[in-house]
């Protein structure tokens, strides 16, 4: 029999707006039984829900959200499940990717405040505590401060279109690297929501053609599984990546990509 879950939550500790505890408490009301906390780039929010969970009658699966690059995109994220919290090489790769998003951040910080814009490193703080500060975080404060009206609208006029912006480049390790890393601590490596893949204005022809070759690539690095059930995804979609990942015998995951209730991940 299927049991309800949920491989792929965010929290505070990544650009979500939930603690770790109150992940456990909302998803165990709904009748999970099956979660996973995925922060991006980071395990704490992960190791907490997961001895939260404990004797609560949900099982939360060790969990990460790797941003990794490729010839093939810069923006591919890869989930890791099963992971050793405390394994060497894991921790390691993560305080170095802590490390160039603080260098990323106070160059950001500089430039926005070059353009007018009245944001202090104790703003972004304020946010969530400081457990991470990333584009989501700066546009936060941006609405609070009354620049915008959501978040929404920061993106599209300013982290998509401002030159100053756009030519802050986002360091991240390389894709066939993180899938290594996952399986050395002891993990299941999982591509990410592929349809978020799709280019925009690509056509169908195109892109389907082109996730072919792109997941084709992934299995090659020695990816385990893909996450079918996504937002991003269309059931006809979904239903297509679950008969590839059968073709070549990967397992499947289907995830929400929650964030916050003001930001469901709805793409179409």
């Amino acid at each position: 029999m299927d049991i309800k879950q949920d491989l792929h939550i965010h929290t505070c500790f990544s650009d979500g707006a939930l603690r770790p505890e109150t992940i456990v408490d909302r998803w165990k009301s709904e009748g999970y039984k099956l979660i996973a906390v995925t922060d991006h780039d980071d395990i704490e929010g992960s190791r907490i829900a997961y001895n939260y969970a404990k004797g609560r009658g949900i099982v939360v699966i060790p969990g990460i959200e790797f941003d990794s690059c490729d010839e093939l995109g810069e923006e591919i994220h890869i989930l890791g499940y099963n992971i050793d919290y405390d394994n060497k090489a894991l921790k390691k790769a993560l305080s170095e990717v802590k490390r160039w998003r603080a260098q990323r951040n106070d160059i950001m910080l500089k430039v926005l405040n070059d353009m007018g814009y009245d944001i202090s490193i104790d703003d972004l703080i304020e946010v969530n505590g400081g457990h991470f500060i990333g584009k989501p975080t700066f546009a936060q404060v941006m609405v609070n401060k009354g620049y915008f009206e959501n978040l929404s609208e920061v993106f599209a006029k300013v982290f998509t279109v401002e030159p100053e912006i756009k030519s802050i480049v986002k360091k991240t390790l390389r894709s066939d690297y993180v899938i290594r890393l996952i399986h050395e601590a002891g993990g299941i490596a999982v591509l990410a929501h592929p349809m978020q893949q799709r280019s925009k204005d690509e056509s169908d022809e195109i892109f389907y053609k082109r996730i072919i070759r792109f997941m084709d690539r992934f299995r090659e690095y020695g990816i385990d599984a893909i996450e079918c059930s996504h937002p991003s995804a269309t059931e006809d979609e979904a239903r297509g990546l679950r008969e590839y990942a059968a073709m070549y015998k990967l397992k499947t995951t289907t995830g929400s990509d929650f964030h916050s209730d003001n930001n469901k991940r709805v793409y179409r």
